[in-house]
C-alpha cells in the first residue's frame, strides 16, 4: 500500500489544534516533532512559541480525498488566526513507512529515545531506548507518550510488574524494563503493534522480560490483581470501555498511569473510572492533552 505523508511547520502554540486535526483525520495519530537545543537536566524546556513540525499519514485509497479535504479546511480555519506555510505532501510506500526515521528525544531526567544508530553524547546515567516505530504509534514525540514516560520515571518502577495497554511500538514496556521493572505484559489489537513491540524489545535487549499478547481485556493471559502499574496511552473511548478491566488487573496498591485523553473529554473518562470504583488523581496537562493516575477506591 502507498501512504500520503502530510506535514506542516507551525508555531508551538498551534501544535495542539493542528495535531488534533491530523489525529482526527489521519491514520490513527499525529506526531509532533519538537526542536532541540535545550537541556532538560538544567530545567530547560523548548520555548512555547518555538516552531514544531506536525506530521500524519493517510492511506492512498478511497478515503484519501475526503480526509485531505477535511485537513485542508481545518488548516484554512487555523490560518485565519496564524499564517501557516503550505502543507507538505509526499507519497510513502510500505517499506519506507516501516523504516521511517525520527529525531532523538530526551524525556525526563534519564530517558533518551532514538533510532538504534542515532545515540550520541549519552551521559553516564542516561538510559538509551532504541526504537524503530515501523507502522506502530509511539516514539515519545507526542505529548501523551512523553507525559506517561515522565510519570513512569517519577513514580519509580524498580522491581515492579507492569501492564502496557495498547502497546503500539512497545516504548512504554521497554522504558519500564530499562528503568528497572521486573516484568512487563504488553497487549494490543493491531498486528503491526505486536510485530513492532516484539522487534523493538529484541533490539533493546529486554525481550525476555516482556510478554507480548495480541488481544484486549479481559484476557485469561493477563492475570487479575497482579500488576503494580498499568500504562494506558490510549483513546478516551477505549479507556472508558476498559475501565473496569484495567482496574481489575491492579494489585492492592497498584496505579494506572493513563493518557491519550483530550482535556475536553477528561470528565467522561473520570466518570467511567468512578463508576468502576476507581479514583483519578495527579492530573497533568500538556497543551490540550491530559495524563492522570487512577487507583482503586
Amino acid at each position: 500500500m502507498t501512504w500520503i505523508e502530510l506535514s506542516i511547520e507551525v508555531p508551538g502554540e498551534y501544535a495542539e489544534p493542528v495535531s488534533h486535526l491530523f489525529s482526527r483525520h489521519g491514520e490513527g495519530a499525529a506526531v509532533i516533532e519538537t526542536p532541540g537545543g535545550f537541556n532538560p537536566d538544567e530545567g530547560e524546556a523548548p520555548p512555547v512559541d518555538a516552531p514544531v513540525i506536525v506530521r500524519t499519514y493517510i492511506p492512498e485509497d478511497a478515503t484519501a480525498a475526503g480526509r485531505r479535504t477535511m485537513i485542508d479546511v481545518g488548516l484554512r480555519l487555523i490560518a485565519y488566526l496564524c499564517p501557516l506555510p503550505d502543507l507538505k505532501v509526499r507519497l510513502v510506500d510500505d517499506d519506507e513507512w516501516k523504516n521511517q526515521r525520527f529525531e532523538p528525544i530526551r524525556i525526563g531526567r534519564r530517558l533518551v529515545i532514538a533510532p538504534p544508530d542515532s545515540f550520541v553524547g549519552l551521559g553516564p546515567t542516561d538510559i538509551a531506548i532504541p526504537l524503530e516505530p515501523g507502522l506502530a504509534f509511539g516514539t515519545g514525540h507526542h505529548p501523551t507518550t512523553a507525559m506517561v514516560l515522565s510519570a513512569m520515571e517519577e513514580a519509580g518502577v524498580e522491581g515492579a510488574t507492569v501492564l502496557d495497554a495498547g502497546c503500539g511500538s512497545g516504548i512504554l514496556s521497554i522504558a519500564a524494563i530499562k528503568l528497572g521493572a521486573r516484568q512487563a505484559v504488553a497487549f494490543d489489537v493491531e498486528d503491526d503493534s505486536i510485530r513492532s513491540t516484539t522487534q523493538n524489545a529484541e533490539r533493546a535487549g529486554v525481550a525476555s522480560k516482556i510478554k507480548v499478547i495480541h488481544g484486549s481485556l479481559p484476557d485469561s493471559r493477563v492475570e487479575t490483581g497482579a500488576f503494580d502499574f498499568v500504562f494506558a496511552n490510549i483513546s478516551a473511548n477505549v479507556l472508558k470501555l476498559l475501565s473496569v478491566h484495567l482496574l481489575a488487573t491492579l494489585n492492592a496498591n497498584g496505579v494506572i498511569i493513563a493518557s491519550g485523553v483530550l482535556e475536553e473529554r477528561y470528565s467522561e473518562v473520570e466518570s467511567a473510572f468512578n463508576d468502576a470504583s476507581g479514583v483519578l488523581f495527579d492530573k497533568q496537562i500538556a497543551g490540550d492533552w491530559t495524563c492522570f493516575k487512577v487507583r482503586r477506591a
